[in-house]
């Protein structure tokens, strides 16, 4: 007997926060387009970090990416946790479940 792997979830939301206060978010359609947006992010705040946090993030960018994309395939969120004196900055990425389609119309007015 053969085991299906669950289908990667088509969409993925994708969070910034400081300080525990939501810097953005982004829904993405997709691993690939999940991890440009948590490159991007990590180094426009990484950037401004001192030696040691910004290191971490360079680390993440140069060996981390593997881990995170098996991660999101497999339907798992995947996390990254930068910290300077008071401030942290944490990285989300949850994968959201697909919907049937009727549960997918637009109910806006």
């Amino acid at each position: 007997m053969s085991h299906r792997t669950p289908s990667e979830p088509l969409r993925f939301l994708c969070e910034c926060h400081v300080n525990e206060r939501r810097l953005t978010a982004f829904n993405a359609h997709g691993t690939d387009e999940a991890l440009r947006w948590f490159k991007a992010t990590l180094m426009m705040v990484a950037i401004s970090m001192d030696d040691e946090p910004y290191r971490e993030a360079r680390h993440w960018i140069e060996h981390g990416q593997a881990e995170a994309a098996r991660e999101l395939s497999g339907g798992k969120s995947h996390t990254l946790t930068l910290k300077q004196r008071t401030t942290q900055a944490t990285w989300t990425v949850t994968p959201m479940p697909h919907l049937p389609a009727t549960q997918q119309a637009d109910t806006s007015m």
